[in-house]
């Protein structure tokens, strides 16, 4: 009927409102519901279909294969005409619910067809017509709207369970006969099912509700069924996902997911023996699934966890610092690994971002590609970025083509860069030794003698162990590990004796045994590396604050001045081997004059004291801006270095400063924190606790500042900037250790995908979330 009718009959009315509501399209007249074709009719029952009418799911399977044949006709139609009809049915399911009835009624055989349907009505919609407002009809609608947003907040009624067999799920009322979701209305509720299920309408009272009764009885025990089986799959998937983080902890191989199921049906039938269920647990167990594939498919879903769990967090932190280093895995694969240090809650989080592998060159703008790669994947915001702490190659820090000078750009403010401590303390101590270079290359001989022949070797562990000596080997000295230094000399210098009586047996020449030139160096260079080696041991801590591993040096330093001393006086209280061998040398006739000795070696202290002096530049232009951290009521603000700081409103930080150090409540909260800290430092040294103190220090600082209201916003703001600082690579390469652990020479076919996956989940302090896990995925059994 067109819209242009007389408007002042009333038949008229609605068919121009409903152009006015913005289908300007006359669905025109609708077919009948029983007047469908053969084809249509099979189609609805197939879709409509009822698990609930079947006796089982059996003949439920059979009865879908069977609607489904006389739907698609396999007997009539080509493979190519069953997938279009298919593709067909999945594109009008996705339509609107108007436009979908309305293409439903045109009865269109291929998707193209109901493509070019929807492009005719477009082409009507689009041309001008005339279409009258109607102003009445816009407030009916507008009244539905209201009315059924009041009717969704309707409550569900026990009594439509007996009288129309409906029961409650999800806040809507759930018919038990064809499992079809109906408003919470009593005139919805019975409408459905004098409509739907006329034949049990129709019965008599008692006959009507016995038989909704029974069907309520088997819906029940369908519903526990199937929950009962659907926990049972979860239990499965959730054991194959824990089992599988274990294997990844400790960098086991995929396949040892088989080998602990083994073992665990192995040991099943002795230890459960005495149980009664010993066959359900049995059951349980061989049902686990285990194999490759599911461990690897295990592995990189919970590594995704993991990351959406980062990138939620990271949404959330107000700032984090950026670590940065790479390496070269077994297959000279060159990978990048991106470390962010940020606040989470009451808590400091060193967490790896992403492991990024580098394609052919490393030069600045690749590794600004790939972190930006990586920022963007995870969502980070650059700006938010206040440091980045690298190896301090020219790719990171080159003035013009370095990738932090490129980032810098991308962050639109400059961000604090610190060259990282230990590798400039690793520097530090190669300038001030290299006289020990000559030595090492003669004990490397030695050993090399002594350990690359089999029967040399079990000579001298034979000798050793005659002796009784401290050790039952010496090590090989490996330039690529420099602190590996320090243990090779202090082995080599306990078997000395033994060494020098081995060689002489074996009647190999090494003058170097006897001289007293070479033997003062070995002595000397042995405690000295073994000082350089604690120091070392203490910065290669994952999570201390830049001002802690800077105070390790500082102490280094005051050390360093203290072995100056006590050589020059000629003690030797902090050179044990040096001293024992000046008072039993008996390897020349000719006095040793000590003075001499003892002169040379403080010149190679002090000189060391120099090199440490000009190192850590952008650490001594921070100190006093360090100390705010824990020291704020001590702090002054002319002091503090806020030049890499654009981002903070200098001007509030020092009102607020002012307001916070004539308070003595917040005062005393960073009093009390120092007093915590001492004693958890104290702790720390006796050794009472292995596990998790040098964690706590950050916390216990990050609680505090988190505690002051936000009179102090931009002092918190620098407090938790200044707790995320990275002050050392260490993270980057405690990583790279597990990734060559992971990826060795014979497990070198790792994807990188699947590397990356292993190290964050061997590293990361994230739990995967097991229970979200196992629900997301297809349940199987195996096997």
């Amino acid at each position: 009927m067109a819209a242009g009718g007389a408007a002042g009959q009333p038949g008229d009315i609605v068919q121009v409102t409903v152009k006015e509501e913005g289908h300007a399209w006359d669905p025109g007249p609708r077919k009948p519901r029983g007047g469908a074709g053969p084809a249509e009719l099979s189609r609805r029952r197939f879709r409509q279909f009822c698990y609930w009418e079947t006796p089982g799911p059996r003949e439920a399977l059979r009865q879908l294969r069977e609607l489904c044949r006389q739907w698609l006709r396999p007997e009539t139609r080509s493979k190519e005409q069953i997938v279009e009809l298919l593709v067909l049915e999945q594109f009008l399911a996705v339509l609107p619910g108007e436009l979908q009835a309305w293409v439903r009624q045109r009865h269109p055989q291929s998707g193209d067809e109901a493509v070019t349907v929807l492009e005719d009505l477009e082409r009507e919609l689009d041309e001008p017509g005339e279409q009258t407002p109607n102003l009445e009809r816009q407030k009916m609608t507008t009244e539905k709207k209201a009315k059924l947003k009041t009717d969704s907040g309707r409550s569900f009624q026990e009594a439509w369970t007996e009288s129309f067999g409906v029961i409650e799920r999800n806040g809507k009322a759930l018919c038990i006969l064809c499992s079809k979701s109906v408003v919470c209305r009593t005139s919805s509720v019975r409408r459905h099912f004098d409509t739907n299920h006329k034949s049990v309408a129709e019965l008599g009272e008692t006959e009507r509700r016995e038989f909704l009764a029974e069907k309520l009885k088997r819906c029940h025990f369908q519903y526990v069924s199937f929950c009962s089986c659907l926990s049972k799959a979860n239990h499965l998937a959730a054991a194959s996902f824990q089992i599988s983080l274990s294997v990844v902890k400790h960098g086991k191989p995929l396949s040892d997911g088989d080998l602990i199921k083994m073992a665990m049906l192995s040991g099943s039938e002795s230890l459960f023996h005495d149980f009664p269920n010993k066959d359900k647990i049995i059951q349980r167990i061989s049902e686990m699934p285990l194999s490759r594939n599911t461990v690897k498919d295990r592995v990189l879903r919970m590594a995704s966890d993991v990351s959406q769990q980062l990138a939620a967090d990271l949404r959330k932190a107000a700032c984090y610092s950026m670590c940065l280093d790479g390496s070269t895995d077994t297959n000279d694969h060159v990978s990048l690994a991106v470390i962010l240090r940020y606040a989470a809650g009451d808590t400091m989080r060193e967490e790896l971002v992403k492991l990024v592998s580098l394609p052919g060159r490393t030069q600045g703008v690749d590794i600004y590609n790939a972190v930006m790669e990586a920022f963007l994947s995870q969502g980070i915001r650059p700006e938010k970025v206040v440091s980045i702490t690298s190896d301090g190659a020219p790719c990171m820090v080159g003035a013009t083509s370095g990738f932090i000078e490129f980032f810098v750009k991308e962050a639109k403010h400059p961000v604090i860069q610190f060259h990282c401590i230990i590798h400039q303390e690793m520097l530090c101590a190669g300038e001030s030794s290299k006289t020990l270079d000559s030595i090492l290359r003669d004990i490397s001989k030695m050993v090399s003698y002594i350990m690359a022949h089999a029967l040399n070797f079990e000579q001298f562990q034979a000798l050793l162990a005659e002796v009784r000596a401290q050790y039952n080997a010496l090590l090989v000295y490996s330039n690529v590990w420099w602190p590996s230094r320090g243990r090779v000399l202090e082995k080599f210098v306990a078997c000395l004796d033994e060494i020098r009586l081995f060689m002489n047996e074996e009647g190999q020449q090494y003058p170097q045994l006897t001289d007293t030139a070479w033997l003062n160096n070995l002595m000397f260079f042995t405690d000295f590396i073994l000082h350089f080696n604690i120091l070392n041991k203490k910065l290669r801590t994952v999570g201390k604050t830049a001002e802690r591993v800077f105070g390790d040096i500082k102490t280094f330093e005051r050390k360093l001045q203290v072995f100056e001393r006590d050589l020059e006086n000629g003690q030797l209280k902090y050179f044990p081997s040096l001293k024992m061998h000046l008072e039993n040398c008996t390897f020349t006739d000719s006095p040793v004059n000590c003075q001499e000795i003892y002169k040379e070696f403080s010149s190679i202290v002090a000189a060391a004291k120099k090199n440490f002096s000009n190192r850590f530049l952008q650490f001594r232009r921070m100190e006093t801006t360090l100390g705010f951290l824990t020291s704020p009521d001590r702090a002054k603000f002319e002091e503090l270095d806020l030049s890499c700081l654009h981002w903070l409103d200098c001007g509030n930080l020092e009102m607020e400063l002012l307001e916070f150090q004539e308070s003595s409540i917040w005062k005393n909260k960073f009093c009390d924190l120092r007093a915590t800290l001492e004693k958890m430092e104290k702790t720390e040294c006796e050794g009472v606790t292995e596990d998790g103190t040098v964690g706590s220090f950050e916390n216990e600082i990050l609680k505090v500042w988190n505690s002051l209201p936000d009179n102090f916003k931009s002092m918190k703001a620098l407090g938790v900037a200044f707790l995320s600082l990275f002050g050392s690579s260490y993270a980057c390469e405690q990583l790279f250790s597990a990734l060559n652990f992971i990826k060795s020479d014979r497990r070198n076919r790792l994807t990188d995908d699947l590397s990356a996956a292993y190290v964050a989940l061997k590293l990361t302090k994230y739990e995967p979330r097991f229970d979200r896990l196992s629900a997301c995925i297809q349940q199987q059994r195996s096997h």
